[in-house]
């Protein structure tokens, strides 16, 4: 180690005893040394100065996070002419929020036995928004001048991608400074083996890294699993300072109470980072939509200021 020459040491993960062990290790002089205080948003120095970096605009990417820890953006979306809009976002997300069970009737007709109907198929029998009281951009999916591309672009949407969509509405509309929301990011680990992977939704703000799965299934068994998923991605994306949060359609609960809190009792004993995932269910989303009154993103808020 004498003959290695470091600049500066920053402390980031691992314990404190490591950390000193390391400073010692180093012998560096004056100001050479620093760790993040996460609890009070604190980046401090060892000659005793520290600044807050709320509010700092750190020109931090998702590309740069990606590549601090060993991963890296895979792919690329392309815009499809007659896509959903906003509005649609908007529309299905109602209706599904009042009626659950319209998500899995979608599921169903565009993927029978989990398998997508041809764009073939589907034109023979095209798929009708009027009949389920619902106004979209789209008289029928797929409409008789469709090209296979646009049809699959709808097929992805209506069976799930609408609620990504919705959710990156509502964060960009929470987030002030605005920031950029991304949805559907395929990435892949760098190490030998690793497989691609996708996060609905992600989100930088100042030093941190924020990502939600979304999933239109309300089986708790899923759901968890999902949870646990978006919790290991977080962190092998952003590191320990990661937020995550799974979005579902969970409901109800047994004798063991709420399956919602049950998810979050089940996280919340068995991980090991600091930051604890989250989980919203389908009251949260209805809240979150003003189903029964005004909407309230108060939940949604307090994560994205966690």
């Amino acid at each position: 180690c004498a003959s290695l020459q470091v600049d500066h040491l920053h402390y980031s993960g691992g314990t404190k005893p490591m950390a000193a062990h390391a400073r010692a290790t180093f012998t560096m002089a004056e100001s050479h040394a620093s760790y993040l205080d996460e609890r009070k948003g604190l980046l401090r120095f060892d000659d005793g100065y520290s600044f807050e970096l709320a509010g700092l605009d750190l020109g931090l990417t998702l590309e740069h996070v990606l590549a601090l820890h060993g991963a890296e953006r895979t792919g690329t979306t392309s815009v499809v002419e007659g896509s959903p809009t906003a509005s649609d976002d908007a529309e299905i997300c109602q209706h599904v929020l009042r009626k659950p069970g319209l998500s899995k009737e979608l599921y169903d007709h565009f993927r029978p036995d989990g398998k997508t109907k041809t764009f073939n198929n589907a034109k023979n029998a095209p798929w009708k928004p009027t009949d389920h009281a619902m106004t979209l951009t789209v008289s029928s999916v797929p409409g008789s001048d469709w090209t296979k591309a646009r049809y699959e672009t709808w097929e992805k949407f209506l069976t799930g991608v609408w609620l990504e969509r919705w959710i990156a509405n509502l964060v960009r509309s929470c987030v002030n400074p605005p920031a950029p929301v991304e949805v559907g990011i395929h990435c892949k680990r760098k190490e030998q083996g690793a497989v691609d992977f996708e996060i609905d939704v992600s989100l930088i703000r100042g030093h941190r890294l924020y990502v939600v799965s979304c999933t239109t299934d309300a089986k708790k068994a899923l759901c968890k699993s999902k949870l646990f998923e978006i919790a290991m991605r977080a962190r092998q994306m952003g590191g320990d300072l990661a937020r995550s949060a799974l979005v579902c359609l969970l409901d109800g609960g047994d004798d063991n109470g709420p399956y919602v809190e049950q998810l979050r009792s089940d996280i919340a004993s068995l991980w090991d980072a600091p930051n604890v995932p989250r989980v919203f269910g389908l009251a949260d989303l209805r809240e979150w939509a003003g189903t029964s009154g005004l909407p309230n993103l108060t939940s949604l808020k307090e994560w994205l200021e966690s």
